[in-house]
């Protein structure tokens, strides 16, 4: 079909002024989720130690800023000598900005099984393939970009593999499933043990933020096998930012249920699980009739 690329096709690296559209609604979002949750952010901030976990929040919370402001730098840019540094550095940023998203996923995941080996081998091999797939594409697509030709505002025809892109996508993908595995198979069986509400029990055990990660990964593939190359890239990012979102709201909600849901009994034993300072601690064993254990 004109104007659509197949896998093995070539997809254009950035998009085109008629795109800017797009990039005006992820500002509006990304700030619009910064200033209504400012409040719970530097409660949290400020509440808790410094940690691996807070390290990737700032990640995801803070890097959407830098890659809006690099966007604005090469769509105002009238020399092209520039547009490859801004360039690398978008691509970087959005690579950060994922990773760190994933990150907090399989660390919530790692905590949630009480920081269990098998876990935790299991998720650091496929964050180790995917942090590969990352590298190997921040760097193969700052090679491409050293040979682009570009013109005023940073925009260039050249196209890389689509199936070079899709790699690190696909290792993504299998890092999610089992991700939303693991997350699946410990919700049913408390589920199973304490026949409590679903609906508290999916909210508690995260289960929106998980399926929704997962269809960005998924809606992110469709996006650069079939969404024409103009459009695809930038599409493409934006779906990286909503996920960077996904993953802080996802931190500071459990962080505000388990500060403020769950109240300190006599046998309750605080310990950090991942640094994540969301309480798992064996609270099935204290809860309330009825309760569930707070993630």
């Amino acid at each position: 079909m004109d104007g659509l690329y197949a896998p093995g096709s070539e997809l254009a690296l950035l998009p085109p002024r008629g795109v800017n559209n797009v990039f005006f609604v992820v500002v509006t979002s990304v700030v619009y989720d910064f200033v209504t949750n400012l409040g719970d952010e530097l409660d949290y901030l400020f509440g808790s130690r410094m940690t691996l976990a807070k390290g990737l929040f700032l990640g995801c919370r803070y890097t959407p800023f830098v890659i809006c402001a690099l966007h604005i730098q090469m769509a105002l840019s009238t020399s092209v000598e520039t547009c490859p540094g801004i360039s690398e550095s978008n691509i970087l940023f959005l690579g950060i900005l994922l990773l760190c998203a994933e990150c907090i996923f399989a660390l919530r995941t790692y905590a949630l099984w009480n920081r269990d080996r098998r876990v935790r081998i299991a998720l650091l091999i496929l964050c180790l393939a995917f942090l590969c797939g990352i590298i190997i594409l921040v760097l193969g697509c700052g090679l491409q970009l050293k040979k682009a030709n570009f013109t005023p505002g940073c925009y260039s025809q050249t196209a890389i593999p689509t199936n070079f892109i899709l790699t690190p996508y696909i290792l993504l993908l299998l890092l999610q499933i089992e991700i939303t595995g693991l997350t699946f198979y410990k919700m049913i069986g408390y589920y199973r043990a304490t026949r409590c509400r679903l609906l508290t029990l999916m909210a508690q055990y995260s289960v929106g933020y998980i399926l929704g990660g997962l269809l960005f990964t998924v809606v992110n593939i469709v996006t650069i096998c079939f969404v024409p190359g103009d459009y695809g890239p930038v599409l493409e990012a934006s779906q990286i930012v909503a996920q960077g979102l996904l993953a802080t709201r996802m931190q500071l909600d459990l962080w505000k249920l388990d500060r403020y849901s769950v109240a300190p009994t006599s046998d309750w034993t605080e310990y950090d699980q991942t640094d994540l300072e969301f309480e798992l601690s064996q609270r099935a064993t204290v809860a309330p009739s009825g309760a569930m254990p707070v993630i």
